[in-house]
This record gives structure tokens, sequence and C-alpha cells, in this order.
């Protein structure tokens, strides 16, 4: 599983997505750094940290996920490149898993460079209050929503084997960032499995009268819903050549 792992990555090195995603993660952290100089925002390290890490979580990562998502599993298809691997001794399960797992380590190394972004914004900015544990609380706490929201994601990537053009994922990505922005403070977000990891993970969560066993339930259901139907789907589908 681990050489498929070295696979992906070198197929990033000629593609222009990875750097792509890179500016996305980014993205929040300037922006925050243009609000922070410009209208005088979130004067200190810990408030530029929980913006960005709503912004990253509730808006920003769900569009860059979509997008990562169908290019890791859509490409396969349209470069033609599916129906050789399945000729070698490796078994689908295995092959959609270590997919899974790319996805994964993606969505791990986005959260350091946003984490470190904020982190380099917050200097340039001059903000007060800069301590390693408030880097520490925030970069945990964008990994964890991060996780919570790689879990969320399964359906996706049936979709993305379903519809393997990349254009209704980021269309797709861009309306749920959209409904989550609408949702966010609405009595039923901890019933949404894309806005309650940010909520979770913030410990925003307690604002809510919903148990977070149920939001955790929710996130659950929706991943072994999405892994199924991905699994059933692309085990059972013959590849066309």
């Amino acid at each position: 599983m681990f050489t498929f792992i070295e696979m992906e990555f070198l197929k990033l090195k000629r593609s222009k997505i990875f750097l792509l995603s890179l500016l996305g993660a980014i993205l929040p952290p300037l922006l925050m750094f243009i609000a922070v100089t410009s209208f005088d925002e979130g004067q200190t390290f810990e408030a530029l940290f929980t913006n960005v890490n709503m912004y990253m979580s509730a808006m920003f990562a769900v569009l860059i996920f979509a997008i990562i998502i169908s290019y890791l599993f859509g490409r396969e298809y349209n470069e033609h490149t599916l129906k050789i691997m399945l000729t070698i001794p490796v078994s689908r399960e295995k092959f959609l898993a270590s997919k899974y797992l790319m996805f994964l380590v993606w969505i791990v190394i986005l959260t350091v460079v946003t984490s470190i972004s904020t982190l380099v914004f917050g200097f340039a900015a001059g903000l007060d209050g800069f301590s390693l544990r408030i880097f520490a609380d925030g970069f945990t706490q964008l990994l964890y929503a991060n996780i919570l929201l790689f879990l969320s994601f399964s359906p996706f990537v049936f979709v993305s084997l379903f519809i393997t053009n990349m254009v209704p994922a980021m269309v797709g990505g861009a309306g749920l960032a959209l409904v989550n922005l609408m949702v966010y403070g609405q009595n039923w977000a901890p019933f949404v499995p894309w806005v309650c990891p940010y909520l979770i993970a913030s410990d925003k969560i307690a604002e809510y009268s919903t148990s977070i066993t149920v939001s955790y339930g929710v996130i659950l259901a929706t991943f072994v819903i999405g892994l199924a139907i991905s699994y059933i789907y692309f085990t059972k589908t013959d590849v066309s050549i």
C-alpha cells in the first residue's frame, strides 16, 4: 500500500492540483492577514487562529477536499490508467484503501501549511500574544476538524467514481461551502456532517442543545454509507476499455 502512496506523490510532481491545493490552504490566513492590517480586526494570535480555523474548516476545506477527491479517484478513469493498474496482482479493495489513505495524507499536509502560514502572517502583522500553546492548540483543532471532515467526505468518493469529470466536484464543493455558511449558527447545524466537524473541534458544539454524541454519529454514519456505496460500486463495476 505504501508503494501506491509513493506512486501518488510521483504523480503529484507532474500535476498542478497539489500546488493549487497548497495555495488554497494559504488563502484563509492571507485573507485574515489583510483583514487584520486593513480593518484592525483580530489583534491577537489566538483570534487569528480561531478565525482561520473557522473559515478553513467550514468553507475553504470543503471546496478543496471535493477537488482533491475528484482528482485522486477520477484521474485513473480519465487518463485510462485504471485498467492497467488492475492487471497487476493487487485487489480493488487495497487500491481503494490506498486512495483513501492518500487523501488523508494530503489533508495532513494542507493542515500543516495552513497552520504555519497563519503563524507567519501573524508575525508579519505584528500581532501580540503568541505562545507555543496557542500554536499547538490551533493546529490540533484544525487537524481534528479536517480529519472529521475527511470522514464526512466519503460520499464524494462515490460521486467521483460515478462521474469522473472534475467540474461536478468543483460545483458540488462550492455549493456545499455556501450551504455551510447558511447552516452555521442554525439550531440544526450539529446534524449537518460538513458543519459539525468544526463545531466539535472548536467546542462550539456546547452552544447547541444537541448532544455531541449525535454529531459524532452523523459523521460516522456519513462515512460508513459513503464507504459502502463507493466500495460496492468500485468492486462490482467493470472498467471500460
